[in-house]
């Protein structure tokens, strides 16, 4: 257990009183977070929607993958026949509406800012999916049933979404840190209390490229959670997506220019290293809160950060290209396309998914 969970020894606890008084204040705050999560449990009668709905989570605040993860499952799903939408709540979009179409079967009707960034990125790479945001799952679902004829749910972000019943709810862990630093929000990145994990039907821990830290992992699940099926996957670098002049991907060994990385995502340094794995020309690193929308100004003072820097191409990440304007790019920009890969087959999940209640 203090491998998994090294801060427990004492080693990372701050010497002087300030810093040890703030941090069992957030702790105590911490606790009472995680107690009125726990209360939320109890009494429930959630939402019975009329499809089956597949929901994708995560313990911890961001930085699982929880996007690729609902892009497998979709993309997975659409040889059944099934009419799919994905609902999520649409963190920090513009629109207020009940229910925001990002996508129809028709096509994409919003775009950032009105539209959240994740969403965008989820219809845009999904033609022919629903893409539904909004605060109130249950509306949600019943809009693309209702309107779209949907019968099938995917919801991103839905595993602390306990008023809708789930046929299928996964959640994601880190497989090097599962827990986050152990702590509870707001002193740490905890959502729940571990013991939340027992409410998945199944685990699957990503980023698990380190493989003594994954079956550090693997044990502590399989003795606190023996009956939990769990599944490993990487988030494997595909290609290149030119922004300035859509068109067919570039290998990822086509860019060999002096390049300036930026990024708006929950876990920038993985973005970073992953390009560092790359071997690519890096004049320049910049990081942006997560979900952060990019102005006009901003774009053009990061256009001209990078040609200072020597640059002569930026780089993001795919969820972060739904939010600039593609008019306003005066130097190529490159959006490096991240799929997840298990590490073996999931014959677990694509069992469960051949189930009649899945396929069409």
């Amino acid at each position: 257990m203090t491998d998994l969970l090294p801060w427990l020894d004492g080693s990372r606890t701050p010497a002087t009183w300030p810093a040890r008084a703030g941090l069992a204040t957030l702790g105590a705050m911490g606790r009472v977070y995680g107690a009125i999560q726990w209360l939320r449990t109890l009494g429930r009668d959630p939402f019975q929607a009329p499809c089956p709905v597949v929901s994708v989570g995560n313990l911890t605040a961001g930085g699982t993958g929880k996007t690729p993860m609902v892009l497998w499952l979709a993309r997975h799903l659409a040889p059944t026949g099934r009419r799919i939408a994905i609902v999520s709540r649409g963190y920090r979009q513009q629109s207020r509406a009940p229910v925001t179409v990002v996508a129809d079967p028709g096509g994409q009707r919003l775009h950032p800012p009105l539209a959240a960034d994740e969403a965008a990125f989820l219809a845009g790479s999904l033609p022919g999916v629903t893409v539904l945001t909004g605060r109130h799952r249950p509306t949600l679902i019943r809009h693309a049933v209702e309107r779209f004829h949907c019968d099938l749910v995917l919801m991103d972000d839905g595993f602390q979404r306990l008023d809708v019943r789930k046929d299928l709810d996964l959640l994601l862990l880190d497989a090097a840190r599962p827990l986050g630093n152990g702590r509870l929000l707001p002193g740490g990145v905890l959502r729940e209390f571990p013991s939340a994990i027992r409410r998945a039907h199944a685990i699957v821990l990503t980023r698990a490229d380190d493989l003594q830290a994954t079956q550090t992992t693997r044990a502590w699940l399989a003795e606190r959670f023996p009956d939990l099926p769990v599944m490993t996957a990487t988030h494997r670098p595909a290609a290149w997506i030119p922004l300035h002049a859509p068109g067919a991907p570039l290998p990822l060994d086509g860019l060999t220019a002096p390049l300036f990385a930026f990024c708006a995502i929950a876990a920038p340094d993985r973005f970073f290293t992953t390009l560092r794995g790359l071997n690519l020309d890096l004049r320049g690193l910049r990081s942006f809160p997560d979900h952060h929308p990019f102005t006009p100004e901003e774009t053009t003072r990061l256009l001209a950060q990078a040609a200072a820097a020597g640059a002569t191409a930026l780089v993001c990440t795919e969820k972060d290209a739904v939010k600039l304007d593609p008019a306003r790019l005066a130097m190529p920009v490159f959006a490096l396309r991240v799929e997840i890969a298990f590490s073996t087959t999931p014959l677990w999940l694509e069992q469960r998914l051949a189930a009649p209640l899945f396929s069409a």
